[in-house]
């Protein structure tokens, strides 16, 4: 697939009603959708990240790892959903342009990934079953590496 070319859903989705009211909407629209995108992200970082580092052995280490798990559960959840939704209205808005960014796909790939494995490890700990300490570190990195992504996108 050429960089120009692009699948069929794509370019529906790009001449959607849904895309083009998008675009017709007061220009504060768009400033919105990535504020609530931006604080789902941080929901989802933020409680992820005190889960990870307790379970790497670096914090809250007089708490059992399944009863952090269980209070953080509805709020991890809460802000992949909310980063989720507003993710996408933004992706409509724009589509044609952040599905040709190779920088947007890989912070998809990353968010889509650290979403899984987080769920899995939320539930693992709840279940005081031992997460590995090496997964909890690898999410530590992606959600590093998709914070940078998700910055560099309207760099490239």
């Amino acid at each position: 697939m050429s960089p120009t070319s692009h699948p069929a859903a794509i370019d529906w989705l790009a001449r959607s009603s849904l895309a083009h009211n998008f675009n017709e909407a007061d220009p504060w629209t768009f400033a919105t959708f990535m504020t609530i995108h931006l604080l789902g992200l941080a929901l989802a970082f933020g409680t992820s990240l005190i889960l990870d580092l307790r379970l790497v052995g670096w914090g809250l280490r007089a708490s059992q790892p399944a009863q952090i798990a269980r209070n953080l559960q509805p709020y991890l959840l809460a802000g992949l959903g909310v980063a989720l939704l507003s993710g996408l209205w933004l992706f409509i808005a724009d589509v044609l342009k952040f599905w040709a960014n190779p920088v947007f796909r890989i912070k998809l790939a990353l968010l889509i990934a650290l979403s899984v494995i987080q769920v899995w490890l939320l539930f693992r700990a709840q279940a005081d079953a031992q997460p590995s300490r090496s997964i909890a570190a690898l999410t530590l990195l992606g959600w590093l590496a998709t914070i940078v992504s998700g910055r560099l996108i309207g760099l490239v």
